[in-house]
């Protein structure tokens, strides 16, 4: 799984490193960049995964006129730099892709259809898998050249593979691992291709959640979740049974739950039975802190194996009481309890409540300053803090609060 990222000339982001635990909880003033450094992370899979027309930071494409607001400073000489690392210890990244706009190329075809306004769009620079050589002929074309020992030496009776423009190699290499195996070892390019996973980021708003939305997608604020839910209970029974059984290990006055069907057999609204209710209890009746759990339960039932998990605000709408139980669940996803298989789960708060239950070696300070843009960096282990911890009994929540720890609230830009 994805251990470290390095990102370049993201938003508020000049240049910064980002290590990776099972549980990575950023902590930060407003406005330090929390956000930008979990989209980064979700931007990061989308270009693996997806064409550059399918990208979207944020909601925006990265096309037309979009792209001075994603770059650093809206400067559209820069190029946008993702560098990951799925080593624990590598000593080089294991994929990293340059992102801009190809301005030898842009001024060739101004001066050859001088008469046609020809409009800068960003496309893929450089792009470089660990072990393997990239040659790329033409924009549409690229050899691939791994060493002979590599776990991807099936490449080398591939030759020239034709791709889209636009699309990453990484993109067409992991189409290519869905065909029939042509050898053996080709199961080490699946492997190795799935190791850096997808990531999902959401900021779950219980409004949202129940809007009437049925597309098949959900939103980053959990629009569309109520159309989601109820195709997992159809078509996976165990996961939705495992959700509602720890929805109701947290909230024990919940029974089911169930969904409110309509004349034409479409859903019209997520429901509750609950002990406080001969009835069926409509969902926006019911505590933010229960729909936010809901969701959360859904979300990490739903990540695909080795995906990242990127959650703003875990704590909201949850009472005080509950923040350990919360924690608790987030660990349980990225040690591979609740699913079957790890995540990677990175969440963004400023609850002293929530963070009181964190350990200090999952926890990444995110400052601003206008010299170096955002930054992020773990928490020194020295002998005052383990004094601190060990001797004291201060939990993090407390030293994050007093400023012990750096990225104090209402401090920074």
């Amino acid at each position: 799984m994805l251990e470290r990222i390095e990102i370049e000339n993201l938003g508020s982001i000049q240049k910064a490193s980002v290590s990776l635990s099972p549980l990575t909880v950023l902590l930060g003033s407003n406005a330090s960049g929390k956000t930008t450094v979990m989209r980064g992370i979700e931007l990061f899979a989308m270009l693996r995964n997806l064409t550059l027309q399918e990208v979207t930071y944020a909601g925006y494409p990265l096309t037309g006129a979009h792209w001075p607001r994603i770059i650093h400073e809206g400067d559209v000489a820069k190029r946008l730099i993702f560098r990951g690392f799925v080593q624990p210890n590598p000593t080089e990244p294991d994929f990293e892709l340059e992102l801009g706009i190809n301005w030898e190329q842009l001024r060739s075809s101004i001066v050859e259809k001088a008469d046609t306004e020809q409009q800068a769009e960003p496309e893929i620079l450089h792009e470089k898998l660990r072990g393997m050589l990239i040659i790329e002929d033409s924009p549409h074309s690229l050899e691939v050249r791994p060493p002979s020992k590599s776990p991807l030496g099936v490449l080398s009776q591939l030759g020239v593979l034709s791709r889209p423009a636009h699309s990453s190699i990484a993109r067409v290499l992991s189409r290519l691992t869905q065909l029939p195996p042509m050898r053996e070892d080709q199961a080490g390019l699946r492997e190795y291709l799935e190791s850096f996973g997808h990531a999902r980021y959401f900021r779950p708003d219980s409004s949202a959640m129940l809007t009437q939305i049925f597309e098949g997608k959900v939103g980053p604020d959990g629009s569309g979740f109520v159309g989601a839910l109820a195709t997992l209970q159809n078509r996976e029974s165990e996961r939705f049974e495992a959700i509602e059984r720890n929805l109701k290990e947290l909230f024990p006055h919940i029974r089911r739950i169930r969904f409110d069907i309509g004349a034409e057999g479409k859903i019209q609204h997520l429901i509750f039975e609950t002990q406080r209710s001969t009835r069926p209890v409509p969902a926006k009746l019911e505590a933010d802190g229960v729909l936010t759990t809901l969701f959360l339960l859904w979300a990490g039932a739903t990540t695909p194996p080795h995906g990242t998990l990127l959650i703003d605000d875990p704590e909201a709408g949850l009472h005080p009481h509950l923040m350990g139980k919360r924690v608790e669940f987030l660990r349980s996803l990225a040690t591979g309890e609740f699913t079957g298989h790890p995540l990677r789960v990175v969440v963004a708060t400023q609850s002293v409540d929530f963070v009181r239950w964190v350990q200090p070696s999952e926890i990444r300070v995110v400052e601003y300053s206008e010299e170096t843009g955002t930054l992020v960096h773990p928490i020194p282990e020295t002998e005052t803090l383990r004094t601190l911890v060990d001797k004291f009994q201060a939990n993090a929540g407390d030293l994050w609060y007093s400023g012990a720890l750096g990225g104090v609230p209402g401090l920074g830009a």
